[in-house]
C-alpha cells in the first residue's frame, strides 16, 4: 500500500492523533542502523563528511524489517523536518559526486523519511510541511536528470514518487482547509518555513496546485480540482496562468501554450519542460496538416517561434527527425504525407530561461507569491 492510500485511511478512520506510535529517536539515524551499517561498510559516500560521518536513515522495505513501528527507530517530526533540511539544502549542494548519485541517496532518506510519517501517523499539518519540498526535489531532478540514462535515472519512477507527494499534500490540504476558514488555510501555509537560515523550505500551495496542473496536462482531473477551489487560490497568478496553459493544450493551442510558457517560475517550466518532445510533435504535425503545400514552405525561424526551440537549425532539425524536407533558404517544405507518425518524440532543443540559472538551494525555497508573472 502506498504512503497516500495508508494516509486516506486515516482520514476516514480519523487515527493521525489516536493510537499512534510516536518516535523516540532524536537523531537522523538510529544508534542501531548506525552500528549495523558501520560494520557491514555500508555507509554511503554522501554521508562522510570531511573527516566525520552524518548519517541518515535510510529507507527499508516493511515487510523485510520487523523492526520498523519500534519508537526507538522512529524519528519524530522536529526531527524530521531537520532531516529533510540538511538533505535538499546540505547534500543537494555537494559537487564531488554527480547529480544522479546525489538523487539517488537523497530519494532514499526522503522514502525513509515518508515512511516514518506513515507509521507514526502525522497529522495533516506536519505532512504538509515535510512533503511540499520532497515536491520540489522531484521536479526539478526530473528535469535535471532527463536526459541522463536509464541506468542512471528511472523518470517513471521519479514520477510515481511526484505524483504520490502530490496527491498526499494536496488531500492534507483539503482535509485541514475542513476545519479552517476560508484565508486562513493559505496565510497559514504561506508562512510556514523548516528552518531559519539564509535558504528556509517553504510551504507554498499555489506552487504545488499548478505543479498538479503542469504535471498532468492533458488530464482533466486537476482542472476540475482548479474549478473547486476557493476563489483566494484561484486568483493566484501562477495557477491563472497553468490553468490557461492546461486550456491551451486541451485546444491543440500549441503556439499559445509555449507562449504562455515564457512566464512560468523555475519550477513549473521544469515541469512543462518535459512536455515538451510531445508538444512539438503534435504542433510540427499540425502545421504539417495547415500547411501542406508541393510548391510553398514555411520559414524555420517561425517553426522556431511558435514550438519554444532554440534557433532556426533546431527548427529545422526537428522537422527532418519527422521525415520533413528543409531548403538550403531555412526554410521548411510541409507535406501530409512525408510527415512520419513511427518515430520517437525528440528531445527539445529549447534556451534554457535565465530563471533556470539559479541554484538549487534557491530553486527549493523560492516564494511564487515573490515573482512575477
Amino acid at each position: 500500500m502506498a504512503y497516500f492510500d495508508f494516509f486516506c485511511n486515516d482520514i476516514k478512520n480519523k487515527s493521525w492523533d489516536t493510537e499512534s506510535i510516536r518516535g523516540s529517536c532524536y537523531e537522523m539515524c538510529p544508534q542501531a542502523e548506525k552500528k549495523l551499517r558501520e560494520k557491514e561498510k555500508l555507509v554511503h559516500v554522501l554521508e562522510v563528511v570531511g573527516s566525520t560521518r552524518q548519517m541518515v536513515k535510510s529507507y527499508s522495505r516493511s515487510a523485510a524489517d520487523s523492526h520498523i513501528a519500534i519508537p526507538g527507530h522512529l524519528r519524530p517530526f522536529p526531527i524530521l523536518k531537520e532531516t529533510t533540511q540538511y538533505l535538499l539544502l546540505r547534500v543537494t549542494k555537494r559537487t564531488d559526486v554527480t547529480a544522479a548519485c546525489i538523487y539517488d541517496f537523497v530519494n532514499d532518506r526522503l522514502r525513509a523519511i515518508r515512511q516514518d510519517m506513515t507509521v507514526q501517523r502525522l497529522g495533516p499539518e506536519e505532512c504538509m510541511q515535510l512533503l511540499e519540498p520532497m515536491i520540489r526535489f522531484y521536479v526539478y531532478f526530473g528535469y535535471r536528470l532527463c536526459a541522463s540514462s536509464l541506468n542512471e535515472f528511472d523518470p517513471v519512477l521519479n514520477r510515481k514518487y511526484l505524483l504520490e507527494c502530490m496527491k498526499w499534500f494536496l488531500s492534507c490540504c483539503d482535509m485541514h482547509n475542513k476545519n479552517t476558514r476560508d484565508n486562513e488555510l493559505t496565510e497559514l501555509i504561506s508562512n510556514w518555513t523548516i528552518d531559519k537560515d539564509d535558504y528556509s523550505l517553504k510551504c507554498d500551495r499555489v506552487l504545488v496546485e499548478s505543479l498538479y496542473v503542469l504535471c498532468n496536462l492533458g488530464d482533466m482531473h486537476p482542472l476540475y480540482r482548479y474549478l473547486s477551489l476557493r476563489p483566494d487560490i484561484k486568483r493566484a497568478p501562477l495557477l491563472q496562468l497553468a490553468y490557461k496553459m492546461a486550456i491551451a493544450n486541451l485546444h491543440g493551442n500549441f503556439v499559445k501554450l509555449c507562449r504562455l510558457s515564457e512566464k512560468l517560475c523555475p519550477l513549473t517550466y521544469c515541469a512543462f519542460y518535459l512536455h515538451l518532445p510531445t508538444i512539438q510533435r503534435r504542433g510540427v504535425s499540425v502545421v504539417c496538416q495547415a500547411y501542406s503545400s508541393r510548391q510553398g514552405s514555411v520559414p524555420a525561424d517561425a517553426v522556431a517561434r511558435w514550438l519554444a526551440l532554440r534557433s532556426a537549425m533546431s527548427a529545422a532539425a526537428l522537422c527532418r527527425h519527422y521525415g520533413l524536407t528543409t531548403r538550403s533558404d531555412h526554410t521548411v517544405h510541409f507535406m501530409k504525407a512525408d510527415f512520419k507518425t513511427d518515430v520517437e518524440p525528440m528531445k527539445p532543443d529549447t534556451c534554457v530561461p535565465d530563471k533556470l540559472n539559479i541554484s538549487i538551494q534557491e530553486i527549493l525555497t523560492y516564494r511564487t507569491d515573490e515573482m512575477i508573472y
